[in-house]
């Protein structure tokens, strides 16, 4: 039995001890930025719309008012995320799509001012989003 066989059935905790506990490995993350890609060359912390700026796109403006739960699904798919993403996520997948376009345009801000723009304009958020999404894939071409 104790040659490597062990019948947990009976309660036999006769097999040899365990003299050392598995070490945690640590993985190296190297981020590549190309200096020469159109995003590199953004001037970073600006954001080309107000959150407030639906006299710019009033297409958006009007889709994100009048239809807010379908236009998220549209926006979630043309961010290139999953269409099915405001579904999943309630009312964080424009907190989720805000921080993803922060992050991809190095613009400033928080989770905190992200918070409190999706809880008391998420529509205007929406609209927002559309508009600097379009307007980094231009700058992309």
């Amino acid at each position: 039995m104790y040659g490597g066989e062990y019948d947990n059935t009976k309660g036999d905790l006769s097999g040899p001890p365990v003299m050392n506990q598995p070490m945690p490995t640590t993985q190296n993350v190297v981020v590549v930025t190309d200096s020469n890609s159109p995003m590199g060359r953004m001037p970073p912390g600006q954001w080309t719309t107000g959150l407030c700026g639906c006299f710019e796109d009033m297409g958006s403006c009007l889709a994100s008012f009048c239809c807010h739960p379908f236009y998220k699904c549209y926006l979630s798919n043309k961010m290139e995320e999953h269409c099915c993403m405001p579904l999943c996520l309630a009312n964080a997948d424009l907190l989720v799509l805000r921080m993803k376009l922060r992050t991809l345009r190095n613009i400033p801000g928080g989770a905190i001012s992200d918070c409190c723009a999706v809880t008391w304009c998420s529509c205007c958020v929406a609209a927002q989003l559309s508009r600097e999404w379009d307007s980094s894939v231009m700058c992309r071409q």
